[in-house]
């Protein structure tokens, strides 16, 4: 499966909401391939800044965000990282989040960007089919 566009937009446009400096969305499919729901990273106070969290990386990852809310109807979560310029730029799930997804047997995809906003092929044939 190629990751269709209107993926890639609910991706894009769940990121911008993010209140963190890297801004962060992820999608859960389920064995079908529909989409479970998606979210964006955020502080661990909601939309409040306390502290240091934004350098220690103490925020709420989306994707442990959707893992909890979904936990094992999940199949595969993809994530995408926004840059402030709007550029789609590269992401890897942190050792925590990658640990908690073997241990519910969920595969993290990520988007990594390649010129304005495009999407890479390399995320073609890893997921499926897609249904919005």
């Amino acid at each position: 499966m190629i990751a269709k566009p209107p993926i890639v937009n609910r991706l894009f446009r769940t990121a911008m909401l993010s209140p963190c400096n890297y801004r962060i969305s992820a999608v859960a499919f389920d064995k079908k391939g529909d989409v479970l729901g998606n979210t964006f990273n955020t502080f661990r106070n909601g939309d409040v800044f306390a502290g240091d969290q934004h350098r220690t990386g103490a925020g709420l990852h989306a994707e442990a965000r959707l893992m909890k809310r979904y936990g094992k109807n999940i199949k595969t979560i993809l994530i995408m990282r926004i840059g402030n310029s709007g550029n789609i730029l590269p992401i890897d799930p942190c050792p925590a989040c990658k640990r908690m997804a073997k241990k519910l047997g969920i595969k993290i995809v990520t988007v990594f960007g390649r010129g304005n906003k495009k999407p890479s092929k390399r995320i073609s044939n890893l997921l499926g089919k897609v249904q919005i």
